[in-house]
């Protein structure tokens, strides 16, 4: 797969006016791993992107051509996986309880799909499925994860606990569902918020709102959490020393306490 073409599946839950932050597939985010790829979806349907890291020469975007010839948008909005999934079996369920210690994770699935990936269903508000999140569970494949999001709906995967407590705004899935077990959660399959999405959250999401996103996201916490303040009312930002998947239980508990 040329960087190009695993730039657009990167992209492919954005919505317009959307930036998300990935690992570049050019320099893999150097020795520490650092998602330092910067991924737009601009007003104009233009997809652009850039590699903050100093050695690192990745950066491009998608031309008119492109654009108006293959219709670019339809390909980063629209595309479906129709691939065949299946239950978990108890070596894939292990395997993840390793990862993230999550135990019997609902609508979760396995698909032989691209090297055999978990199939993570996305959630709407209303609990409805509305996608696909696969994702790599044993490092096989240089893409961790590929969002798939049906037409017309947001990349966006609620899990939601109780009405008297807040919402915590995460990256991704697993994320979700450990934090879901403390309050209100909502992945944002990535890092970018454009106005589609920042209504969605307005709209369902009982205050207040929390930005908690992946150790190396911090920055962008803080701008989702300054730009979209008027229109979510009580928002602030939860700097983290660890993603929320990754920690300990009681981390999770003394975190949302």
């Amino acid at each position: 797969m040329t960087h190009n073409a695993s730039i657009i599946l990167m992209a492919s839950s954005l919505g317009l006016g959307d930036t998300v932050r990935e690992l570049c597939p050019r320099c893999n985010g150097g020795s520490t791993n650092e998602k330092s790829l910067s991924i737009t979806l601009s007003e104009d349907g233009n997809l652009l992107w850039q590699c903050f890291r100093a050695k690192c020469p990745e950066s491009g975007t998608t031309s008119p051509q492109i654009r108006s010839n293959s219709g670019l948008r339809k390909v980063v909005k629209r595309v479906l996986f129709e691939g065949k999934v299946e239950p978990l079996n108890d070596a894939q369920l292990q395997r993840i309880v390793e990862l993230w210690g999550i135990h019997e994770p609902l609508h979760w699935y396995w698909t032989p799909e691209h090297g055999g990936r978990v199939a993570m269903s996305i959630r709407s508000p209303k609990y409805m499925h509305r996608g696909w999140v696969l994702r790599d569970i044993y490092g096989r494949s240089r893409l961790k994860a590929l969002t798939y999001t049906d037409t017309g709906e947001e990349g966006l995967s609620w899990y939601k606990t109780t009405p008297y407590v807040g919402t915590v705004l995460v990256e991704d899935i697993p994320s979700a569902v450990r934090a879901s077990l403390h309050t209100n959660a909502v992945a944002l399959l990535g890092t970018g918020v454009g106005l589609p999405r920042a209504q969605e959250i307005s709209d369902f999401a009982p205050r207040p709102i929390v930005v908690a996103l992946d150790q190396d996201a911090t920055a962008e916490a803080f701008r989702i959490a300054h730009k979209w303040a008027l229109l979510w009312g009580d928002v602030k930002v939860l700097p983290l020393d660890k993603d929320i998947k990754n920690m300990e239980e009681k981390e999770i508990c003394a975190l949302f306490s």
